[in-house]
């Protein structure tokens, strides 16, 4: 079953990938599968240091959440 990434999720999972834990270890402390980190950093990919920035991160996703729920509202 697909779990999205809360909020807090996205937030350790920064903190962990700059501790320099590898995906798969990230994966199994925050109790998701090592596929569900790698979309995660794919779909939130950053130019910085370690590849992903939260804030953004946060930002996409809700960006990307109001998009995909326009086709649905009635003018």
């Amino acid at each position: 079953m697909y779990y999205h990434f809360k909020s807090f999720q996205r937030n350790e999972l920064a903190a962990l990938l700059r501790a320099g834990h590898s995906q798969k270890e990230t994966a199994e402390l925050l109790g998701k599968t090592a596929s569900a980190v790698c979309q995660e950093l794919k779909r939130n990919r950053t130019n910085n240091i370690s590849g992903y920035d939260v804030g953004l991160a946060k930002k996409m996703t809700k960006e990307r959440r109001i998009k995909a729920n326009t086709r649905f509202r009635k003018i």
